[in-house]
């Protein structure tokens, strides 16, 4: 995954958050063809949740290494997690994934911040 922990949303100029949505594939590679479908129509689910709730966008997915990534970005990525997080916990497709964001430490710098769903 590439998320330059460095980088500062305060100087994206569109001030957008990114939130990582990691699912756990069946095999090492990408995934069975089936698995592939489910997650491309779960994934249509969470992006007109996103977009009905003025949350922000989905940007997509990255399939390999026995992962898929969808990737979420908005304004306030706490509201994302408040719109996305309910339907994650209820789907078997987020069994064993996680939620990647970034977070401002104490001394102002960005860490990455790994969530279990």
């Amino acid at each position: 995954m590439d998320i330059d922990p460095a980088a500062d949303p305060e100087t994206d100029p569109e001030g957008e958050q990114d939130l990582l949505v990691v699912l756990k594939l069946g095999n090492r590679a990408m995934g069975t063809q089936r698995e592939r479908l489910a997650i491309e129509q779960f994934a249509e689910q969470l992006e007109a949740a996103v977009t009905e709730a003025s949350a922000g966008d989905y940007d997509g997915d990255e399939i390999g290494g026995g992962e898929c990534i969808l990737f979420f970005c908005g304004p306030d990525v706490d509201r994302l997690l408040e719109v996305l997080l309910p339907l994650l916990k209820r789907s078997p497709l987020c069994r064993g994934g996680h939620l990647v964001r970034m977070v401002a430490e104490a001394s102002g710098r960005r860490q990455l911040q790994r969530l279990p769903i």
